[in-house]
């Protein structure tokens, strides 16, 4: 409430171009696909077993990143972020659906997402 408020670049831009920019809640489990990807890499952290210090904890998070994070999982969570969005929009009487290129990006039934 004290924060003073930022105005992302995006917005100013969309504005221009008589767009409307709609947030979704932070951390929204259903609603941000980068929380999906976290799941992914601190599940191979917490089933490499206990690390002896920081740097190890790092390492395997990197590593995680590398191997378990591709381009087809980045866009599995995001299709079913957009797949719950839409089904959150369908149960609000009073969301209107701002972006007509929303279904463009969930066409598929098919997730890539581990």
């Amino acid at each position: 409430m004290n924060k003073e408020k930022v105005t992302f670049a995006c917005v100013k831009i969309a504005k221009q171009y008589e767009h409307e920019v709609s947030f979704t809640p932070p951390y929204h489990c259903e609603l941000q696909p980068i929380e999906g990807i976290w799941s992914v890499v601190k599940g191979e952290v917490a089933h490499s077993g206990p690390h002896p210090n920081l740097l190890s904890v790092r390492n395997t998070l990197l590593n995680a990143f590398k191997k378990k994070i591709t381009s087809q999982v980045i866009i599995g969570f995001w299709r079913r972020a957009l797949k719950n969005a839409k089904e959150y929009l369908e149960f609000d009487d009073n969301a209107q659906l701002m972006d007509e290129d929303f279904d463009e990006y969930d066409n598929s039934d098919e997730d890539c997402v581990i």
